[in-house]
């Protein structure tokens, strides 16, 4: 049997539409601009690892870009670690300054922006340890 909610095709469009565009533009300033600076980290990871192979195949010295990879390779998700929990910690703050019963609903964009800064900071350990192993077996053949 087939129920007839009024609300269906909006949320047919929420689930299946742009989600992270609007889980960015719904987040709080400090959390969108941690999520930038996570992607530019993953997008400069990309751009260095490039570079330097660029640099080792013409025969040059080993990029400096080394030092930045290998700290971005943990740094990516410990500073998205560290997103996550001042987002848990508004979340529980939330919690208790509206107590009784909520729908899943409500905490639902809470856990979307809680996984928006992990999956950038993943994103960007990622592609910095992929750069720099990359590179570092690249100076090693060389």
């Amino acid at each position: 049997m087939q129920t007839t909610d009024p609300a269906a095709p909006e949320a047919a469009a929420a689930c299946c539409g742009a989600k992270i565009t609007n889980t960015f533009a719904d987040a709080a300033i400090e959390i969108q601009l941690l999520t930038l600076v996570l992607f530019a980290v993953a997008l400069a990871a990309v751009v260095l690892w490039i570079r330097g192979a660029r640099t080792l195949s013409r025969g040059g010295q080993a990029p400096r870009s080394l030092g930045f990879l290998a700290a971005w390779r943990a740094g990516g998700p410990l500073l998205a670690l560290s997103g996550i929990a001042y987002l848990a910690m508004n979340f529980m703050v939330a919690i208790y300054a509206y107590p009784g019963p909520q729908d899943f609903k409500v905490y639902a964009p809470g856990f979307a922006e809680m996984a928006m800064v992990l999956w950038a900071g993943l994103l960007a350990g990622a592609f910095a340890t992929l750069a720099h192993g990359g590179l570092k077996a690249r100076l090693a053949a060389h």
